[in-house]
């Protein structure tokens, strides 16, 4: 391991073995070095080159480190030397590349293109097995063309870790494009600039995306704005935990097909709350209901909850949409037990169980974990369907209460997971999250 100094403003031999002779270009400095090498680059460094790419030392088992800090402070650097303020440019109608199979990089700010150009992009990543980590970083685009994009990830096997890092927008029309496996964390006010209006676009190169947002602060798109696209390329999963929206934004278009995109969301919102939950999905959309509720239901401790289920034109009983999960924990082995859940709809009658079903997934084996399954479905796809049990308790909205039930003889102690599936097309229902085990 080797630590090399980086500052535009040095006048020395360039070497980069300290500040006075340190390299005047990040470029520069990461030519020809060897995995694990340290890059400290000084606060007040500005370079601006048209066209740059930067390919950063380093593996996943030894990754290189370039680090924004102050070359004021001490030599090595410190803890209190870290800063944020380095700032590498490219321009014009140029792109940015940061390439790395495995490489940190604190606080820099890295920028793509001028003036009106509708090429510029700035790519983190470049190529196959590209390991990136990035902390207290910001990605700009300067340009004003509406083509231009932020791309995160490259191709196959790709991983991007964001972490208080920054993207900002000159154009509505811009966007991030997503490839890979990317995860973006703790990063108050996260969206600088002009706003897209529609934020995250599939990067269409990875056979999947999996993308997941942690406490990071969205709420600057507001009305008019969507955070996910509907998707045209392969399948990006999206998860938001803990972050903070804006009460007009549009989290997710419906999916342009069953396999283009899948979005949950937990405990992110615009109000101080920590119940909301939701799913979008191509059949449909699940999001937390607080007025139409079962009495004596399900609850965060003080404010009763409800999952409403809106489904589209595209569910089918072959393709239905499923709700995550409900988990309880059953302590019975070798006898029977049923799992009911409570819902309530507008249809009139109790829905059909083609229309709406419960799956339980439980230990049905003794010897081994593997699950098995019951529903309250129809029994094949030709079968006729039935209604399902009529409901009980009384509830805040809607007019007709149902039950959905399954009976089953677990062979292990374990955690039962049941997930319901709605088919009926273009319907609403109202489902208590509250399994009643008995």
């Amino acid at each position: 391991m080797t630590a090399y100094y980086v500052r535009s403003g040095a006048a020395g031999a360039g070497t980069g073995a300290d500040w006075t002779n340190a390299y005047t270009t990040l470029a520069a400095a990461l030519s020809g070095k060897a995995a694990g090498d340290i890059f400290y680059v000084s606060e007040d460094h500005s370079e601006t080159t048209a066209g740059l790419t930067l390919t950063f030392p380093g593996t996943a088992a030894n990754p290189s480190k370039t680090i924004c800090v102050n070359h004021s402070g001490s030599v090595p650097p410190v803890a209190a030397d870290l800063r944020a303020t380095a700032a590498v440019n490219s321009s014009g109608a140029s792109t940015m590349s940061l390439a790395s199979s495995g490489a940190y990089i604190d606080g820099v700010i890295f920028t793509t293109g001028t003036g009106s150009s509708s090429t510029a992009t700035l790519n983190v990543g470049n190529g196959n097995n590209q390991i990136i980590a990035m902390k207290n970083c910001s990605l700009r685009i300067a340009s004003t063309g509406a083509s231009s994009r932020i791309r995160v990830g490259s191709l196959d096997s790709c991983y991007t870790a964001l972490e208080n890092t920054t993207l900002s927008f000159a154009a509505t029309g811009q966007a991030v494009n997503t490839v890979g496996r990317i995860t973006w964390s703790n990063t108050p006010s996260a969206l600088l600039g002009t706003i897209p209006t529609t934020l995250f676009v599939n990067g269409g190169n990875a056979d999947a995306q999996v993308i997941e947002v942690r406490g990071v602060d969205l709420s600057a798109a507001g009305s008019g704005k969507t955070i996910v696209g509907a998707g045209t390329g392969p399948t990006a999963i999206y998860s938001f935990t803990d972050c903070k929206l804006n009460a007009s934004v549009t989290l997710a278009a419906t999916p342009s097909n069953q396999g283009a995109a899948e979005i949950d969301y937990v405990r992110s919102g615009a109000s101080g709350v920590n119940y909301n939950q939701g799913r979008i999905r191509y059949s449909g959309t699940l999001t937390e209901e607080t007025t139409i509720v079962h009495t004596g239901g399900a609850s965060d401790g003080t404010t009763p909850l409800a999952w409403k289920i809106v489904t589209t034109a595209n569910a089918f009983w072959t393709l239905p949409f499923e709700t995550p999960p409900i988990a309880i924990w059953n302590d019975i082995t070798g006898s029977a037990v049923t799992a009911a859940i409570e819902g309530i709809w507008g249809g009139g009658a109790v829905p059909n169980n083609d229309e709406i079903w419960v799956e339980a997934e439980y230990l049905g084996d003794a010897s081994s974990p593997l699950a098995s399954f019951v529903n309250d479905s129809k029994a094949n796809v030709i079968a006729a369907g039935a209604g399902q049990d009529a409901g009980s308790g009384t509830w805040g909205g809607s007019s007709t209460s149902f039950k959905l039930v399954v009976t089953f003889t677990p062979q292990q102690k374990g955690w039962v997971l049941l997930r319901v599936k709605a088919a009926k097309a273009s319907s609403t229902f109202y489902i208590d999250p509250k399994v009643t085990l008995t």
